[in-house]
């Protein structure tokens, strides 16, 4: 390669990232354009997990020439099958690394997969990290992704030589894996490119009102209407009070139905007095249709029978409630046995359900029983078995010890498996997430509860998430080392928690502002979302990444005000803001153009 060519190369990159993810170019691993073979790069196939193969070959790339990695997993049986394959690089020396380097690359590929990187030290140290791939800016199918890896960071998985979890001298190999993400037979390729290692630099990224965004997903402008909440009452209108002023539009309670169905009739009056409450604050709910009856099977239903009960039941709810602001969910975590004893059952009980209930009302809003997680191995038979066909939405409970960011390659898995098994427009509902305050250091639980909150109904909002249920409107507990008790949005006494502020603060900007798209090019784990109101702009910016401090250099004579995410104005030291992943969202106004 010419030298001219290098300091083009150096120079966009350099431009591309002060703009983008404020690195510089350190050492070029390989941008594949000049080779004609792949020089000190091998493939493998993961032999601890047998049944993996594929190749490595040169291919398309981000810019110019890339690698080629494709793959293919089959099973030997159900628990045993191919997981991974993997291309990697020897260096022909040893490289230094600086302290605060990335590894990063451009990629492309399917959802069902993550990218994994390991990097080997001198010491014959394996450091693995995973990559959080699919960020909010990066969606659409097919596109290449921008992927900074932090390897001088400790690495979350290791083994071998020093033993430390962080890198030792310096680097002799690097492997990048096309790893599932759940046991199941594939095949398809990930291509890469562009493979360097990168320092942090001091730069910061200009946000003005005429950057370039991501367009809204269709039918996401408005924040209010896709937020509800989780409740355990049917008579407190102190209470609803307080949810409907925080900007929910409706709550999600369980009809239960050993309380419900006594000797085969059906008492409605204390669930009407709930639904009436909730209309007099326009407001609905989303029954939840789940629980054993004793008289049918007990815990949950065992036999055709007690499916046959069950159905009767969901049928009588959902015929009980039309016409009403009421929608309904069949069954809860049906993926595990705390719900479900059986619940191999559950593709029958839905199905079942769904029957009963069609003849009922064939108009009514109807989701399956949100899983625990996203339970792939539970939710693909379940799909592939038809069992959903007549589902409104599949509803999933996605709680995580992760960020909410993470949120993105799960879904695009789940409505990409909903595209080839089910309805092809059925959304993907989450009716139950939240995040616990619970901790020895309580204050410092409760303002990270208030940032993962907000940081999910952003996360929701963004990814055009049409029903979104946060766990739970108040605690369940005083016991503050007790993470059951403290998912609330309120403490026991009704008063307010930081995360009910910080939610407050944002669905009352959504009110008078649409949500109109992300800005593009950001710094990597930012995320800044464009607000259109009549007399003002409002950008939402956050950071997802714990490691970094990015800045965001501000527009004086555009700017209006900035304040934190519980509205208390910020000071800027020469019209910046240092986006601490700790503080949560930040609000930014400026003036319409």
């Amino acid at each position: 390669m010419s030298c001219g060519r290098l300091s083009l190369i150096s120079a966009l990159l350099l431009f591309a990232a002060l703009d983008a993810r404020s690195q510089v170019p350190e050492t070029s691993i390989d941008n594949f354009d000049a080779a004609k073979k792949l020089r000190h790069w091998s493939f493998s196939n993961g032999a601890e997990f047998p049944g993996a193969s594929g190749s490595l070959s040169l291919g398309p790339g981000h810019a110019g020439r890339g690698a080629a990695l494709a793959y293919r997993f089959k099973c030997l049986n159900p628990m045993h099958c191919g997981q991974y394959v993997a291309a990697t690089w020897k260096a022909p020396s040893p490289i230094d690394v600086d302290p605060g380097a990335s590894l990063s690359l451009w990629a492309r590929f399917s959802p069902d997969l993550r990218l994994t990187v390991r990097v080997v030290d001198q010491t014959g140290q394996t450091l693995q990290f995973h990559a959080n791939a699919f960020a909010l800016e990066h969606l659409a199918p097919g596109e290449w992704q921008p992927v900074v890896i932090p390897v001088t960071g400790h690495a979350p998985e290791h083994w071998g030589g020093a033993g430390t979890g962080q890198l030792q001298g310096r680097m002799v190999e690097i492997a990048i894996l096309a790893d599932s993400r759940y046991i199941h037979p594939a095949q398809g390729r990930m291509e890469f490119d562009d493979v360097q290692l990168s320092k942090p630099v001091d730069a910061a990224f200009r946000l003005n009102r005429a950057a370039a965004t991501i367009t809204a997903p269709r039918g996401a402008d408005e924040l209010r209407s896709r937020l509800g909440v989780d409740i355990h009452f049917l008579k407190d209108n102190r209470t609803l009070d307080l949810a409907r002023d925080a900007g929910f539009s409706f709550v999600r309670m369980d009809v239960s139905w050993a309380k419900l169905e006594k000797q085969h009739e059906f008492d409605f009056a204390p669930f009407d007095e709930l639904m009436a409450s909730l209309e007099a604050r326009n407001m609905g709910v989303l029954w939840l249709l789940a629980y054993g009856h004793p008289e049918h099977g007990g815990k949950s239903p065992q036999s055709e029978q007690d499916v046959a009960a069950y159905s009767r039941y969901a049928a009588a709810v959902v015929s009980h409630f039309r016409g009403h602001n009421a929608r309904f969910e069949i069954w809860n975590e049906p993926n595990g046995k705390q719900y479900l004893a059986n619940p191999a059952i559950y593709p029958g009980l839905l199905r079942a359900a769904l029957d009963a209930i069609r003849r009922q009302d064939p108009g009514a809003v109807v989701s399956t029983g949100g899983t625990s997680g996203f339970d792939f191995p539970f939710l693909v038979p379940l799909l592939q078995s038809g069992s959903a066909q007549k589902a409104s939405a599949i509803a999933v409970h996605p709680y995580r010890d992760a960020g909410p960011e993470t949120l993105p390659a799960d879904l695009l898995l789940l409505r990409g498996l909903i595209q080839r098994t089910a309805q092809p427009d059925t959304p993907v509902w989450h009716t139950e997430w939240g995040y616990s305050s619970y901790g020895a250091r309580y204050g410092l639980a409760l303002k990270r509860q208030a940032v993962l909150a907000a940081r999910e109904c952003l996360t929701v909002w963004t990814l055009g998430i049409p029903a979104a249920v946060f766990y739970d409107l108040r605690d369940d507990g005083s016991d503050h080392l007790n993470r059951e008790h403290n998912f609330g949005l309120l403490n026991q006494d009704n008063s307010g928690k930081p995360a009910m502020k910080a939610i407050s603060l944002l669905t009352g900007i959504a009110r008078n502002h649409k949500y109109s798209g992300l800005v593009r090019n950001v710094p990597d784990g930012v995320h800044a979302l464009r607000l259109d109101g009549a007399e003002d702009i409002v950008f939402v910016m956050w950071n997802d990444d714990a490691g970094a401090r990015p800045r965001m250099q501000l527009v004086r004579d555009e700017l209006l005000s900035v304040s934190n995410m519980f509205g208390e104005p910020l000071t800027t030291e020469h019209d910046e803001v240092v986006l601490e992943e700790t503080a949560g969202p930040v609000y930014v106004r400026v003036k319409r153009p």
